[in-house]
């Protein structure tokens, strides 16, 4: 008797689950779910029209991936309400992770698969400059540096994914909700980026690993370093 199984359709659930996932990470990241509010998962399936099975599992992935947190001893789920300093905290440890992962990637190179996805990832980078377009550049941020941490052969670097995707997006954040003239200069910062990711990508793919891990380094440095200006700024000149 043979005990193969036969070709199986998935279930539409999954699908499903993602749309949810990417909605409420958005949400978040657009400040529509506030740092700090409780997420009731009754109220929050009513109002996205979905039953609490998907929702139960795009909050797991959420957790999983640092955008909610439990609060009250365990009991309810909250987006999470990063300050700066955590952020900053997150950002000295992706300057070792980042600059590790390009470093191996560059020594054992990359496939045409991972390339592809490096350069479609630079692509939505720069079409996303606009101030109108930066939710979408979160995930494209993301994808860049998980994308190459993932390329790394070293699965220990893998447990360090969610870290990097969170912090490149909550970035992307910290820079929507930002007004006047402080907006403009982080506008003017991702520009500048655009031109570190590309010397990061064109270190990983020349094979040059010291130079992949210096780019990698001062790239995620800078954008520590702005945080850090803009803080400052921020304390000379209240609101």
């Amino acid at each position: 008797m043979s005990t193969a199984l036969p070709n199986l359709a998935p279930f539409e659930r999954t699908r499903l689950v993602d749309e949810v996932t990417h909605r409420l990470r958005n949400l978040i990241l657009d400040g529509m779910l506030a740092p700090g509010l409780r997420l009731l998962q009754t109220s929050l399936a009513e109002k996205l029209g979905v039953s609490r099975t998907p929702l139960r599992e795009a909050l797991r992935v959420l957790q999983h991936e640092g955008f909610v947190e439990f609060i009250d001893g365990n009991k309810t789920l909250a987006v999470v309400d990063l300050s700066v300093e955590e952020l900053l905290e997150m950002y000295e440890l992706r300057e070792v992770v980042d600059g590790l992962a390009a470093r191996l990637a560059a020594k054992q190179g990359i496939n045409s698969a991972t390339a592809k996805r490096l350069h479609r990832a630079l692509v939505e980078l720069r079409r996303a400059s606009d101030p109108r377009a930066l939710t979408r550049r979160a995930p494209a941020h993301a994808d860049f540096h998980a994308t190459i941490a993932e390329a790394s052969g070293n699965r220990h670097m893998l447990g360090q994914i969610p870290m990097i995707r969170f912090t490149a997006q909550m970035g992307t954040r910290y820079v929507q909700h930002l007004d006047g003239q402080a907006r403009l200069e982080a506008l003017m910062r991702i520009e500048e980026g655009k031109g570190n990711h590309g010397a990061i990508l064109q270190a990983i793919e020349e094979g040059d690993a010291r130079k992949a891990e210096r780019a990698a380094r001062d790239h995620i440095r800078t954008t520590a370093d702005a945080i850090l200006r803009q803080r400052a700024d921020e304390e000379r000149h209240p609101a």
